[in-house]
């Protein structure tokens, strides 16, 4: 069997795992064999605008996230995601953040590699939908932004497991990796992936357009433009803010209440 991967390309910032392809996947049942932690919930926070190089955290967006943490909390008390948010720092590209919410204890955990604070919106929108919880950010730098390090998926799933391990009072198996260490113990994990193993990305490049159709000037040109005014878009910028975040939040609770009615009539099981 040979691998996929050489360890130089695992080390290097040049190779990097795609968030949500069939690697990862595997990546990250591999990382939690030998412990009973439930594997975390891949959710992408974003919406896509037409004819646009870059996605945007908008309030459609917000509310897609707060019905599946709302759903997921039927299920479970306490519920580990690793979120992909659109980059602030790179257009067109995507960040990973580890967040772990808590029914039980009210509580909701957070970790941004770069070491940064929950995004204003998204800590808004959590103050609305769940009033009475608390909010833990860890403010642990364990990426440079100066390098673009891409590993923050791989750092993201490093952080979830500490979440957990904080939670369930096991320091010992804390690990707080920066993201050079991360790939560094990750390589006994890559080295394992077949080289026949199958991609399964998640960002799919575009379909191609029929060989006599060929995109035009103008239109690449506009999807460079309106990707370059996403990529500066900030729902907390819009001057009507506060009622958007909690129109957002009342939405999500009124579709999760429709939801609950519809369970208790069997709904999904005729």
């Amino acid at each position: 069997m040979s691998s996929k991967y050489t360890q130089q390309e695992i080390l290097d910032i040049t190779q990097t795992f795609i968030q949500g392809n069939s690697d990862a996947d595997f990546i990250q049942k591999k990382m939690y064999e030998g412990f009973d932690y439930p594997r975390p919930f891949r959710i992408f926070i974003f919406s896509k605008r037409n004819n646009s190089d870059h996605a945007v955290v908008d309030a459609p967006a917000l509310e897609e996230l707060g019905q599946i943490i709302l759903k997921n909390n039927l299920h479970a008390p306490t519920n580990a995601y690793n979120l992909t948010l659109p980059s602030v720092n790179e257009m067109g590209g995507y960040h990973a953040v580890a967040l772990m919410t808590d029914a039980n204890t009210r509580t909701i955990w957070y970790q941004d590699s770069y070491g940064i604070e929950m995004r204003q919106e998204l800590k808004d929108f959590f103050k609305q939908l769940f009033p009475d919880y608390k909010i833990t950010c860890f403010n642990q730098i364990q990426q440079d932004k100066q390098r673009n390090d891409r590993s923050c998926y791989l750092v993201a799933e490093y952080n979830i497991l500490d979440m957990w391990h904080r939670k369930t009072n096991h320091p010992q198996y804390l690990k707080e990796y920066d993201s050079s260490e991360a790939r560094k113990a990750v390589w006994n994990i890559v080295k394992l992936i077949d080289d026949d193993t199958p991609s399964n990305n998640f960002y799919k490049a575009p379909k191609k357009a029929a060989s006599k159709q060929v995109l035009s000037k103008r239109y690449i040109l506009e999807c460079k433009k309106n990707g370059y005014r996403d990529f500066k878009y900030r729902l907390t910028q819009e001057k009507n803010y506060p009622k958007l975040i909690k129109q957002a939040a009342q939405k999500t609770l009124a579709l999760h209440n429709m939801y609950l009615k519809l369970l208790e009539q069997n709904f999904f099981t005729k």
